[in-house]
This record gives structure tokens, C-alpha cells and sequence, in this order.
């Protein structure tokens, strides 16, 4: 074992468990931060995600979630600053404009033509919108989150952060002094502090039975097209809110990303058994087809991925329920760029609030 004893401990090096580490970092430059990855960093769902900024939400837990993030991600990358990725319109397509505005942000939507929509959409020319479609325009951002993770990955290195890959952790337990993690070699690493972040692998981790009050986690198959259409350097982001699907253009990569909800539970992390499926393309072309006037865009690839649901589908952060400690994040829904700030935040603060306590007394 070791001699060396971490102020924090991150299991997780994907999106969640990274801006855990970058907030204790930026807290207090002299903690001393390791973080235990079981592959490389950003092996998981932040490899393969679009992380996309909208201010569409269902209640108000999401609603907090996503300005904690969006203030996260604003104070990394002010001014729209985002590594492969841009601020831009977001156009919101809905039959039902009642449902949109009551889960829009107040003040942030107003209603536009589909006339504005189409004139910037040349690149999609079988593109149409009904005339019953209320069109709605708002403002957003996307980009590629597996580069926002090589850059967040760089500037905890430069604080000093200690990043140890291919360093599985299979046991955590208290020791005398501090929580002691067992990793698959039988080496340990010991910290006065863990939060816990390895998305679509806690359900079917034994380290899942530090998680108190059971959210139900379910693991659910995430599928994004490539479509072969390149966009156009104006076009915005289009969100077809009635079937919460996105059109994405990637105009960096020469493609429109077309993301849409796969119904696949209970499938496994294993990339290699993660695959496009006749029925994620038939869902993919009925959704299409109801915008397109003539045949829908090719597909020129796919990413197929997977991520960690709680039952309400709101991500968590909580303390362990044997540990002190502990804390455990997760259940990203595949919105980890937007969520995962929020619990990380949560999970920082809650870890080092008696630390704060002790300050404020002296």
C-alpha cells in the first residue's frame, strides 16, 4: 500500500468525474487529487456524446441542474470559446407550443417562422415544416464532448492532478484513518475523500452497494446518424420536440448529427456489442420522414453508445450510506455534459463542507 494519502479520490475519468476534479482543483490548488480510470480517460459516454446546451427541462431539479452546468461550462469557456463547437440558434419545432414553453426557460423562447428556419437550412433541402408546426427560436451550443474531456484532461494535469489509467478500483472500504480503494492488481490507493462517477458501469458494479436509496438504475442504448449532408457554416441546431430528437450540425466534421431517443434497455457497456440496430435506423427514418419532402439524407455512419438512467431519469448525487466520505454521481441519461457539473458540484461541496465549517470557526 501506499504512503501517499489523496485529499480526493475520483473513480471515473468521463465527464462527471472530470469536473468533480477540476472544481476541487480550482478550490484549493494544493489538494492533492488522484484519479483512478479504469480504461483511458473518456473511454465511456463522453467518448462518443454531442454535448449539446439547451434550455429545455421537465421539472424544476433539471431546471437547477442545467444553470449549475451551463455557469460550469460559461466559466471554462467563456464567450462561446468551445473546443470543436459553437454557440448558436436553436430553431424548436412543436405541435405543441403550451408544452414547449412550460418547459422552456422564461424569456428565452420566442416564436420565429418557417420561413427563418428553411432560408438557412440549404444543405437540407427536402427539409419542410407543416403548416401546423409552430416554429420557436432560442439559443444554444453544442460541441464534441470527448474534446472537451482531452481539454479539461490537460488543464488538470497543469494543477497538478494525478491521472492513473487502466486502474480499476473493485473494493472501496474505511480504514483507520481514511477510505482505503482496492484496485484489480490488490494495490491500494488511500484518500480522506472519494466520489465515486463511472456512469453505465455502476449498475452491475459491486461498488454499487454503497449507493443509499436505490434509484433504480437502468443502463439504455444511446444512438446518434451521421447524416450525408454537410452543413452549412449559418445552419442552427434544430430541435424536433415532439420526439425529443436533435439535428446537429457538425460543420467541423462535414456532417449533420441526427439524435434521436433509442428505446433499447438493459444493454451492457461493451462497445463491442453496441451496434446500430434495424430498429434504432426504422425509428430514425420515421422521425425524418415526417420533415422531409422527398426521400431522408443517407446515412454515412453512427455512433452507438449506452448510458446510466435513474428511474425518474434526473441524475443523482448522494452521499454513501456505509462510508463517510463516499459520495456517488451518476445517472447522466446521456446529458452528462449538461448535468454532470450539478452533481459534481454537489458532491465537492458536500465532501469538503466540514472543512469549510472548520475555517469559518477560527
Amino acid at each position: 500500500m501506499t504512503d501517499k494519502i489523496y485529499d480526493l479520490a475520483v473513480i471515473g475519468a468521463g465527464i462527471m468525474g472530470l469536473s468533480s476534479a477540476f472544481i476541487a482543483a480550482s478550490d484549493g490548488p494544493e489538494k492533492r487529487i488522484v484519479i483512478a480510470e479504469r480504461d483511458i480517460v473518456g473511454s465511456g459516454t463522453s467518448g462518443f456524446a454531442p454535448g449539446i446546451q439547451i434550455n429545455i427541462c421537465r421539472n424544476q431539479k433539471e431546471r437547477s441542474l442545467i444553470d449549475c452546468g451551463s455557469k460550469f461550462w460559461r466559466g471554462i469557456y467563456p464567450d462561446g470559446q468551445w473546443p470543436k463547437g459553437r454557440d448558436c440558434d436553436v430553431f424548436w419545432l412543436t405541435r405543441n407550443p403550451g408544452e414547449l414553453a412550460k418547459q422552456g426557460s422564461a424569456g428565452q423562447l420566442s416564436p420565429s417562422t418557417s420561413f427563418a428556419l428553411v432560408e438557412r437550412l440549404l444543405s437540407l433541402e427536402q427539409f419542410v415544416v407543416p403548416d401546423d408546426v409552430s416554429v420557436v427560436l432560442d439559443r444554444g451550443s453544442y460541441c464534441q464532448v470527448d474534446s472537451i474531456v482531452q481539454d479539461l484532461t490537460q488543464r488538470l494535469k497543469i494543477k497538478g492532478v494525478s491521472i492513473r489509467e487502466s486502474t480499476s478500483i473493485t473494493k472501496i472500504r474505511k480504514g483507520p484513518r481514511n477510505i482505503l480503494l482496492q484496485t484489480s492488481d490488490n494495490s491500494e490507493l488511500s484518500a480522506k475523500r472519494v466520489i465515486l462517477a463511472i456512469g453505465p458501469w455502476l449498475p452491475e458494479s459491486p461498488l454499487r452497494q454503497h449507493l443509499t436509496d436505490e434509484p433504480g438504475l437502468r443502463v439504455k442504448k444511446v444512438v446518434a446518424l451521421h447524416l450525408a449532408v454537410r452543413p452549412t457554416p449559418n445552419c442552427p441546431m434544430i430541435g424536433l420536440f415532439d420526439d425529443y430528437a436533435f439535428l446537429i450540425p457538425m460543420i467541423e466534421q462535414g456532417y449533420w448529427l441526427f439524435s434521436f431517443t433509442s428505446q433499447e434497455w438493459d444493454v451492457k457497456p461493451v462497445s463491442d456489442e453496441l451496434r446500430l440496430s434495424s430498429d434504432d435506423l426504422a425509428r430514425a427514418n420515421a422521425i425524418l420522414a415526417k420533415w422531409c419532402s422527398s426521400k431522408v439524407p443517407a446515412v454515412k455512419s453512427a455512433r452507438v453508445f449506452c448510458d446510466c438512467y435513474s428511474a425518474d431519469g434526473v441524475p443523482f448525487s448522494r452521499p454513501a450510506k456505509d462510508i463517510a466520505g463516499l459520495h456517488v454521481i451518476g445517472g447522466g441519461s446521456g446529458n452528462g455534459f449538461r448535468f454532470g457539473p450539478a452533481c459534481a458540484e454537489e458532491a465537492v461541496r458536500s465532501l469538503y463542507a466540514a472543512d469549510r465549517h472548520a475555517i469559518t470557526a477560527t
